[in-house]
């Protein structure tokens, strides 16, 4: 069973959240000033934020963890969004 359209609408709202307004995420790698500023790094804390919203409102709605196919289907939909993603993490952080 896969993602149904109400799950997939909140990951699309959480994904296009997080690009809109990055401050959160990007607050992170600006408090570690140790950390480089890297597109990976940055590329890393985007899916983590992503994840940890989505998997808890989906914990919280259903009162249960995702299967192995509605994750299988979570990280297939957030992978067709990978470049945009990265993107957008290039032109917060300046990069060409």
């Amino acid at each position: 069973m896969t993602l149904d359209v109400i799950q997939e609408k909140n990951l699309t709202d959480i994904i296009n959240y997080s690009l809109e307004y990055p401050s959160m995420v990007l607050a992170v790698t600006k408090s570690n000033a140790e950390q480089p500023r890297s597109v990976d790094f940055v590329y890393g804390i985007y899916i983590g934020y992503i994840s940890g919203v989505f998997f808890d409102k989906f914990l919280s709605q259903n009162n249960r963890f995702l299967n192995d196919a509605e994750l299988a289907d979570f990280y297939s939909k957030l992978a067709n969004r990978n470049a945009e993603i990265m993107l957008k993490i290039k032109a917060y952080l300046r990069i060409n």
